[in-house]
């Protein structure tokens, strides 16, 4: 009998579990250790009053991987797409301005006409210097679309998506698409303009949720698994790990000990821990990597729901949502309209929005009183929507180690654990521990199930 243990219940080790126990190796076992009261990580749905909001991630972006995985839990239709052509804004001078997705976004009026001529001559900018192996966000922005561009769009997608800083966050590790095409062909647009030449017919990714939230994904992976022989223990406090061992007295490879005293024995771990966590809980043997991956920082969140009642549908937000430069006067990392993405989910004359508040630029406003934050968001949803009509509800969660923050040099450390996996893994026919998790494999939902569907086969 094969033993897998897989740390942490999110999105990472739900899929993860799903996929490997859809073509396990006779008498395989498989068990999940989720140190919370439920499962799913940082998908959090509320449904309260009514309405049906989402706390942590609030669409996924369909990858081929993901629609797959839909297919096999029987989710097809429970299925909620967005319609790809809702507008996107962007605050500038007090006003949300609407931008276009891709390419064409250069020429939106969200961003000031002169910065618009300097982005279109970014074929022509000058090529990262020879020996510089990463760059903070802002610098890439900068010098390849110009300092304009790099304020109303670099700055606003790095606190948007990450949450964090862009003059620390690695261009290379947040947005290694970006740092790929540069390298592939000398130009951000080139490449984009080479890809969509060659790439023929192809259906575009979509963007999606649940009709009862996307939740449901954990759910649904947490239901069938479990009628498949999955085990996920809620509330399982990880205190400690001993090994690599030998296995040869059929003790396992590794002994995953719990709050309660209980001791799990392991032939293949895999960790889908935070790295600060992962790298305390296996220290001695990271002798590379554990140093640095303990100094990984997270982002702390306020997420604030909101719902209204428009007098006049006209006058209830639209599009995907807002992202907002820092000097616009508004402390939103950004704001998001779901009831305009999923209208068939929402009460009629309610519209929703959902304000972040926090990361690496505005520590402090998580520590506000829920009070305070309602009024906060509340105040600047109207000054962006003014005939938005009165609240009906208000909601506020807070996560302390929202989403991690990758500094610059970030793909090192990645390199150094992999020096140190692979010195663990040596000589054994199966890897004896496997790492993944958003600050290894990418923040978005989509990615996370890619990475698992590659993952399962190999456990």
């Amino acid at each position: 009998m094969r033993r897998i243990v897989i740390l942490g219940g999110g999105t990472s080790g739900l899929a993860l579990a799903f996929l490997r126990n859809q073509n396990p190796a006779p008498g395989d076992d498989i068990l999940v250790l989720e140190e919370g009261p439920q499962p799913g990580g940082s998908l959090r749905t509320l449904r309260e009053e009514g309405l049906i909001l989402e706390a942590g991630p609030h669409t996924l972006r369909m990858t081929p991987a993901t629609e797959r995985l839909v297919a096999s839990l029987e989710l097809d239709d429970e299925v909620l797409v967005a319609d790809p052509r809702a507008p996107r804004w962007i605050v500038r001078d007090g006003r949300a301005r609407a931008v276009a997705f891709g390419p064409a976004g250069i020429l939106s009026t969200a961003i000031p006409f002169g910065a618009r001529l300097r982005a279109l001559r970014e074929p022509f900018a000058a090529l990262r210097a020879t020996g510089v192996d990463d760059e903070p966000v802002h610098d890439f922005f900068s010098r390849r679309f110009g300092s304009g561009f790099a304020r109303y769009v670099g700055g606003p997608v790095a606190t948007g998506v990450w949450a964090d800083d862009p003059r620390t966050l690695s261009t290379r590790s947040a947005f290694p698409g970006l740092w790929e095409a540069e390298s592939r062909s000398g130009s951000v647009l080139r490449d984009a303009l080479k890809a969509r030449k060659t790439a023929g017919p192809r259906s575009a990714s979509r963007t999606v949720s649940f009709r009862n939230g996307l939740a449901t994904l954990a759910e649904r992976l947490v239901a069938r698994s479990q009628r498949a022989g999955v085990r996920v223990e809620l509330n399982a406090e990880i205190l400690a790990i001993e090994g690599p061992f030998d296995g040869a007295d059929g003790g396992g490879t590794w002994k995953v000990q719990i709050a309660d005293g209980t001791v799990f024995p392991a032939d293949t771990l895999v960790s889908t821990l935070d790295a600060g966590s992962f790298s305390s809980l296996l220290e001695t043997r990271l002798p590379r990597s554990a140093s640095r991956l303990s100094t990984v920082a997270y982002s702390r969140l306020a997420v604030v729901l909101q719902a209204f009642r428009p007098e006049r549908a006209k006058d209830a937000p639209r599009g995907f949502g807002v992202l907002i430069p820092r000097g616009e006067g508004l402390r939103s990392l950004g704001i998001l309209y779901l009831s305009s993405l999923f209208p068939q989910r929402v009460p009629e004359g309610v519209a929703l929005t959902t304000s972040l508040f926090g990361g690496a630029l505005d520590p402090s406003a998580p520590d506000l009183t829920e009070g305070d934050l309602l009024k906060l968001a509340e105040g600047e949803v109207r000054k962006l929507n003014p005939a938005i009509g009165p609240r009906v509800f208000g909601r506020v969660l807070k996560w302390p180690t929202a989403l991690p923050r990758l500094p610059v040099g970030h793909h090192a450390t990645l390199g150094l654990l992999a020096q140190d996996l692979a010195e663990i893994n040596a000589g054994s026919e199966r890897p004896r521990l496997i790492v993944t998790g958003s600050w290894r494999d990418g923040v978005g939902l989509g990615e996370r199930i890619t990475r698992a569907e590659e993952l399962a086969p190999t456990l």
